[in-house]
Order: structure tokens, then sequence, then C-alpha cells
């Protein structure tokens, strides 16, 4: 059986954590600010993605939100 690998940028990825930058109040807005940056960013690069490309990876354009949240779940 041959294993074919696409070339998928590492922004699709579930983004990371913030630190909340020890703020408190203040820290973590600026940890959510970030987290809807990287959420974004990622629902921008999966929209790249042809329908081709989605059924190759197994995901449809209804999984972003999910994906771009870090819940999404096979």
């Amino acid at each position: 059986m041959a294993t074919f690998w696409h070339n998928v940028p590492q922004s699709v990825s579930a983004p990371a954590a913030t630190p909340s930058f020890g703020l408190g109040a203040i820290g973590r807005v600026f940890a959510w600010i970030g987290e809807r940056r990287a959420e974004i960013e990622v629902r921008r690069e999966l929209s790249r993605l042809d329908d081709r490309d989605l059924h190759d990876l197994g995901i449809s354009s209804y999984d972003f939100d999910a994906i771009a949240h870090g819940t999404f779940r096979r």
C-alpha cells in the first residue's frame, strides 16, 4: 500500500495556549486577542485548501470551526 504525504502548513494545527503575561485581567484580554488571531489564521489556511485536499485530509469545510477551536475529533 502506498503512502501519500501532503504538505499542510503548520498553522493548520490547533492553536497553542497563549500565556496570560501575568497581568491579571489585562493579560487575559491580550491572551484572548491572541487566541482569536490564531483561530483566524487557522481558518484562513484551511480556506486555501481545495475540495480534493480536504477530502485527502478527511475533513470538510464544516469542520473548520472545530479545528480552529482545537476541539476537532475524528
